[in-house]
């Protein structure tokens, strides 16, 4: 990549070239070229014009941040622009030109996806955008199975290992309640969980489309409809993370994605909804609430943070 030219602005009052004033005050080369690109990238050109600049309000820095998320473009990357704007509307505040920076950290958070709230969930968009792929997949039989197995996995936090395992037999119903009894457990017994509507719905499609094409419904339910040795057996371990990859592939996600990042999903959507610690742990079968507190204590931690009280000036 070619050198920047070296910019002699220092006789050219920021009021009339502002971006190139701005550009000048960076030592790096990269560090201009990155500035260079996200402040034409937002303004949509290198021409800046002072009264344009001056109609920028922090609602049109949130609509740009929210645009790019919609754009799949990376949480670092977006935050990474935010710090741009407002480098840039910093020095046109110094300078008086402008009586507040519309990109301040007060007015505009970082970009935060839901996925950073424990770590190691999958964010609700990237969720909704694995389940469009499934809608997508053109064999019924696989398609009915993958929806039941992706609602299943993010509605009951079940193991990868829970669900390969998972019978017919091993559902029931209980009232109106719809229970799950997981008879293999990494507790060694027994333990049930509820059945959501939501999830009962996708099983009983899949369950119909099995009986449609002859396949049995009194062992396991997620079968394997390969072409290989494996057809018609249980899936295993892995072929439900290969699945799960498969599809946040057809995505284009570049987050790692695996089928054990929905027990995760699980736990993290369920505190967001406002699920008490102690209901979080008895519906993932936690045997020690600190694993479960361990999310709830990093939600608290971005919803009400120490930071958030803090004014200068």
């Amino acid at each position: 990549m070619d050198k920047l030219p070296v910019l002699h602005t220092s006789k050219i009052p920021v009021s009339t070239r502002p971006l190139e004033q701005f550009l000048a005050g960076q030592l790096s080369p990269s560090t201009r070229r990155a500035y260079q690109a996200d402040l034409m990238q937002f303004f949509g050109t290198d021409q800046l014009d002072l009264e344009a600049i001056r109609r920028i309000t922090f609602h049109d820095i949130i609509e740009y941040r929210n645009a790019l998320a919609t754009q799949n473009y990376q949480r670092t990357t977006i935050n990474r622009k935010l710090a741009s704007l407002k480098a840039f509307f910093k020095m046109m505040v110094a300078a008086n030109l402008i009586d507040s920076n519309p990109a301040d950290s007060a007015l505009v958070r970082g970009y935060r996806l839901e996925e950073n709230i424990s770590g190691k969930a999958i964010a609700e968009r990237a969720l909704k955008q694995i389940l469009a792929e499934i809608d997508q997949e053109a064999n019924d039989l696989i398609r009915s199975r993958d929806m039941a197995l992706i609602h299943l996995l993010t509605y009951g936090g079940l193991r990868r290992s829970e669900a390969a395992r998972m019978a017919w037999d091993d559902m029931h119903q209980e009232g109106a309640f719809y229970v799950l009894t997981l008879p293999q457990t990494k507790a060694g017994v027994a333990q049930d969980i509820k059945v959501q509507a939501i999830v009962i719905h996708h099983l009983e499609k899949y369950r119909h489309s099995l009986l449609a094409n002859a396949y049995p419904t009194d062992g396991a339910v997620f079968l394997s409809f390969s072409n290989n040795g494996s057809h018609g057996r249980p899936l295993t371990d892995q072929s439900i993370n290969l699945t799960i990859k498969k599809y946040a592939r057809r995505a284009g996600l570049t987050q790692k994605i695996t089928a054990h990042m929905f027990r995760h999903t699980c736990c993290t959507l369920a505190i967001e909804g406002g699920a008490k610690p102690q209901q979080v742990q008895a519906h993932l079968r936690h045997k020690d609430l600190k694993t479960t507190m361990r999310y709830y204590e990093n939600r608290e931690k971005l919803t009400d943070n120490a930071s958030d009280y803090i004014q200068v000036g």
